[in-house]
């Protein structure tokens, strides 16, 4: 009887593995995209068309953005996306940004330059280890924040010098000691326990529904004419709102004390 049972069970999961629904593929699809997108910015970036090499981070920035909220709208998040995902993540937004960087204007620093590429890299593979193992520890009033800068928000602001000198006539950007840096200081925002906003559980009142989108088709429109100018605008915005976040979390855990 009990061989009997394990047949059946066998055979159940032989079934669940031989059909996969289009509703489970398509956000993995969407993550093999980003990654995708990842690779061909170094591409771009091997034959100096920076340009190119940029826009491709940000499709694949917005390609990881989607992936998560396809697969909960379809109900279709499984360990498997959840791992693809962050392996897709720590090539895109972990590897790729240093190596734009040092191809940029790093490789002029040797290795002290490399030590910031090869610190960033190594931050940004610890952050979502630590993202991967407390994913379940977040207490429900904690949802709306991520500890620390999460890896594509990581990538847009070590990516947001070169973006700078695509528009504005800034010497900085060139000068491997600053990038050097900076690509250092964002790895440590990335590991830092510093609270940043999720915008996960953010819920408007009614009457901002409107100006919301009308925001939101603003930012669409300019990313179109000066996708460069929204780049560095969105870069400052984002540093900004960091001090707003770390206060507003601390209000809240406060509110709800220690044990919550």
């Amino acid at each position: 009887m009990a061989e009997k049972n394990k047949t059946g069970t066998k055979g159940r999961r032989g079934r669940l593995i031989a059909n996969v629904s289009l509703a489970w593929m398509l956000p993995n699809l969407l993550t093999i995209s980003a990654l995708l997108c990842g690779m061909s910015a170094l591409r771009f970036a091997l034959h100096e068309r920076w340009e190119a090499a940029i826009i491709m981070v940000a499709a694949a920035g917005i390609l990881d953005a989607l992936d998560g909220r396809m697969a909960r709208m379809l109900k279709s998040s499984s360990n498997f996306g959840a791992q693809l995902d962050s392996l897709s993540d720590m090539v895109v937004f972990g590897v790729v940004p240093s190596l734009l960087l040092y191809f940029w204007a790093l490789e002029e620093g040797g290795r002290v330059a490399w030590a910031a590429c090869m610190f960033y890299t190594a931050c940004c593979a610890l952050r979502l280890a630590r993202f991967n193992s407390e994913l379940h520890d977040t207490p429900a009033w904690a949802s709306n924040y991520f500890t620390g800068i999460p890896s594509p928000a990581a990538a847009f602001l070590a990516l947001a010098p070169v973006v700078a000198s695509f528009r504005f006539d800034w010497p900085a950007a060139l000068e491997w000691q600053h990038l050097a840096l900076w690509l250092a200081l964002v790895g440590a925002g990335a590991i830092s326990t510093i609270p940043t906003f999720a915008g996960k559980g953010m819920h408007l009142p009614r009457t901002s529904a409107l100006p919301a989108m009308a925001l939101f088709a603003l930012i669409l429109a300019g990313l179109v004419a000066r996708p460069w100018d929204v780049w560095v605008g969105l870069t400052i915005v984002y540093l900004a709102m960091i001090p707003v976040s770390v206060v507003k979390f601390h209000r809240l855990k406060a509110r709800h004390g220690p044990s919550s």
